[in-house]
């Protein structure tokens, strides 16, 4: 138990490379979590909702769907994405209010480029590489006598989220958290003990 709690959020027993390798770990498993609920509120809300809700914009014909999906997802995801990174990861004792406000506007950032216009960009590349629709089935799975198709479109959601994941870190370590507010253990232990009374004696 108490190695999990080292290993989830650091102690005073990691070297800095046991550190740096900590943070990197919990971040790729935060970035996992997140995506995973991500992935689990799209594919929920793509099953739920039936209507495509097409738009025009510029002459183009656009699925209001699937920007409203992703809108809904984003929120569900910046909230969970915010507290595992702060706990875990950065171990941050920084205003919640003002790293939240500027987690959020990071993420607002990586969610119009790459959740919006990358994944745009890569729906129209992958329709015009294929020549098939985006939702045409790439194989089908049986789960508990239920069948699950899974599309090129959410092919395209899974590769998008890899480029988010390593966009939104970037982000967070040079516009979130701040250092000073990071809890440093090496530095803790480092840090030399004031003098005592009964030292200033012995000094004396």
């Amino acid at each position: 138990m108490g190695k999990l709690k080292t290993l989830v959020v650091g102690g005073k027993g990691l070297t800095e490379k046991q550190e740096k390798f900590r943070k990197l770990f919990m971040y790729l498993v935060s970035g996992g979590i997140t995506t995973v609920v991500n992935w689990v509120c799209y594919v929920i809300f793509d099953k739920t909702v039936k209507a495509d809700m097409p738009v025009t914009v510029f002459g183009k014909e656009i699925s209001l769907k699937f920007i409203i999906n992703q809108i809904v997802c984003w929120i569900i995801a910046v909230l969970v994405a915010y507290f595992l990174n702060r706990i875990t990861v950065f171990r941050s004792k920084g205003n919640v209010a003002r790293e939240l406000l500027s987690f959020a506007g990071a993420r607002v950032i990586s969610f119009l480029v790459l959740e919006i216009g990358l994944y745009s960009l890569m729906i129209w590349g992958c329709v015009a590489l294929t020549g098939k629709p985006i939702d045409t089935p790439m194989t089908t799975f049986h789960i508990f006598s239920k069948t699950f198709d899974f599309t090129y479109e959410y092919l395209v959601k899974l590769i998008n989220s890899v480029f988010i994941v390593i966009a939104n870190y970037v982000m967070s370590k040079l516009m979130v958290f701040k250092k000073q507010d990071m809890v440093d253990y090496n530095a803790q232990a480092e840090k030399p003990e004031e003098d005592s009374p009964e030292k200033e004696e012995a000094n004396a």
